[in-house]
Formats: structure tokens, C-alpha cells, sequence
């Protein structure tokens, strides 16, 4: 799924891709796409709610992509492009979120490259979930921009990553490494921060993202099966 900011994402991996003719051109790389959907779990008035995320990548430029979960999941929805169009995805709205979980199994995603080539790739969503983040302190010096942050260990959850978007599942102005940790302090003068230009006043989203992957040796972001994410608004 993505870098874990499913923001800058290598293909690092080769996958089957069906109902296509590849082309046998010697000088043109095998076209290579990678589909993912997984979990976002939050806590909202003590409920834990769920939302399915799905993202594409690929090495080629796509027209349209359009993914199928299992009959139960009655999930039928087109992605968007963002950013590039090698990059499409569906990200929910608070209006998305539900009690119920998301339907386990095989997801399909359909491209239609621009070139008017069709290609079918699929990824399965486990069943194992991981509780959502509960954020114990936020701290935000805005004269200094120095952030403290500390919350819950997760049982089961992989590992965990803080970024600043400029809205939820907007642009990353900053994003850390992965951590094992659940704390962590950075300010203005870290590294890991986008070439984004900030506006005083203005108002931003951190986020504390946790994951599970879907084998707990992944090296890759595009193997999420879970996220849980707690979020904090703040003034620049």
C-alpha cells in the first residue's frame, strides 16, 4: 500500500497482473500494478468505527480504476487519482465510518490504462484488527513549532508513524520515520519535512497513524491490512 505516508511509493515488488496482453517490446518495461485496501479504524464517543481505504499503484499511467469487494461487503466504488496518475485511491469521509467492520476477503481492482488496455489485480483483507489510537498528551509550542506526543501501546500493531497534513488525507507536510515507540518529539528543525510552505494562522491535522501489516515482515507500505489513526487540529 503506500510508503507509509502512501505518498511516495516505490514498486518494489512484482505482482501477477490478468486479463491483459503484455506488451513484447523489448524497450518498454512489464507493466507492474499493486492494489491494497485495509482497515481505518477511530474512536469516536467511546465507539470504535471502520472504514475500508483502497489504494493503486502502478508503473504506467491509469484512466480509470474501480474496485469490487466480496458480494457481503456490497463495496463497488471508483478511485481518484492523486497526485500522478499512477497513483489512484479512495479515502473515506466522516460520513464512510460505521460500526459494523469491513467485509473480509478478496478485493478486485479494475484499470483502464490510458491507453485502453484493461487489467484486473486483487488483494485479500484479513480479519485481524487493531484498536484505534488514544492519544494521552499533545503538546504544540507555535512559536518555536515543537510537537510532544505520547499514546496508548497497541497490542498487535506493527508500528507507528506521525504526519501533518493540511487537511485529513491532504497533502504531508511532515511524516517520521517508522517507530516502535509510542511517543514522539520533533519541531521545525527535524528532519522529514515536505517541501510544503506553511502559513501562520492557518490550521492543521496531525495525525498518529498505527499499522498492521499484513505479514509482521513486511518491509514494504503496501501491505497494510490495518490502520487506526487518532488525530489533533492545530494553529501554524
Amino acid at each position: 500500500m503506500k510508503n507509509l505516508g502512501i505518498v511516495g511509493v516505490t514498486l518494489t515488488m512484482l505482482i501477477s497482473i490478468v486479463s491483459c496482453d503484455l506488451d513484447t517490446d523489448h524497450n518498454e518495461p512489464v507493466r507492474q500494478a499493486i492494489g491494497d485496501v485495509f482497515v481505518r479504524c477511530v474512536l469516536e464517543d467511546n465507539d470504535t468505527l471502520y472504514a475500508p481505504v483502497f489504494y493503486t499503484y502502478s508503473n504506467f499511467e491509469m484512466k480509470s480504476v474501480q474496485v469490487e469487494g466480496p458480494v457481503d461487503s456490497n463495496i463497488e466504488l471508483n478511485l481518484s487519482e492523486y497526485n500522478s496518475k499512477i497513483r489512484f485511491r479512495w479515502v473515506p469521509s466522516a460520513n464512510d465510518f460505521s460500526t459494523n467492520d469491513i467485509a473480509n476477503g478478496i478485493y478486485e481492482f479494475k484499470i483502464v490504462a490510458f491507453d485502453g488496455e484493461t487489467y484486473t489485480i486483487s488483494d485479500r483483507l484479513l480479519e485481524s484488527r487493531i484498536d484505534p489510537v488514544v492519544i494521552n498528551e499533545f503538546t504544540y509550542d507555535d512559536n518555536l513549532h515543537e510537537f510532544t506526543l505520547d499514546w496508548h501501546d497497541i497490542e498487535d500493531a506493527h508500528v507507528y508513524v506521525v504526519r501533518i497534513h493540511d487537511a485529513i488525507d491532504g497533502e504531508i507536510i511532515y511524516s517520521s520515520e517508522r517507530m516502535l515507540k509510542s511517543n514522539h518529539q520533533f519541531s521545525q528543525s527535524s528532519e522529514k519535512w515536505y517541501d510544503f510552505a506553511t502559513t501562520k494562522g492557518a490550521e492543521y491535522v496531525l495525525g498518529v497513524y498505527a499499522y498492521q501489516f499484513e505479514s509482521s515482515n513486511a518491509i514494504s507500505g503496501n501491505d497494510n491490512n490495518c490502520e487506526s489513526v487518532a488525530y489533533r487540529t492545530f494553529q501554524w
